[in-house]
């Protein structure tokens, strides 16, 4: 394992036929910030502090189609929704949280996007842990995508 995580050593680990691209984004409160495309969805690896741990997550904005469908569920289909979004979360070894278009902790009733990440602490930083990261954020955020499904599913019931 290298002393130094930084983003080219991130580079380094990523999997070439799983990765379509990598880009570096700028952030100010950030080491490095790299976007990195999986199956057409973008993953993001952060470092914050340059001996901190490596934060690989995303966040899903839902527009106001969906998001006034939510809100409008009677309260039992909305807890049937939530119960199956967590299941699915807490199954998956990620952190999440259901924000607002501030950022702030919601209720799900008024979710605007939902965060997802997974945190990588230096001793434990190899290839096969950034991979895993990457590809159980990419996961959750995949069903996530699809929330309009689960939506129609549950309405159909």
């Amino acid at each position: 394992m290298p002393s130094t995580i930084d983003s080219e050593q991130v580079r380094t680990w990523l999997d070439d036929e799983l990765v379509s691209s990598v880009e570096r984004v700028p952030d100010e409160a950030a080491a490095f910030n790299l976007a990195i495309e999986v199956s057409n969805l973008i993953v993001h690896v952060v470092r914050r502090q340059p001996d901190g741990p490596l934060v690989v997550g995303q966040q899903i904005e839902y527009g106001e189609e969906i998001r006034s469908r939510i809100q409008s569920m009677e309260d039992g289909d909305r807890n049937e929704l939530v119960a199956r979004i967590r299941e699915t979360l807490t199954a998956a070894p990620v952190v999440y949280g259901f924000h607002d278009e501030h950022g702030n902790n919601v209720r799900f009733a008024d979710v605007h996007r939902i965060l997802v990440e997974q945190r990588i602490y230096p001793e434990s930083a190899t290839q096969q842990a950034l991979m895993d990261a990457l590809i159980e954020v990419w996961k959750t955020m995949r069903y996530l995508d699809d929330l309009v499904t689960l939506v129609d599913g549950i309405e159909a019931e």
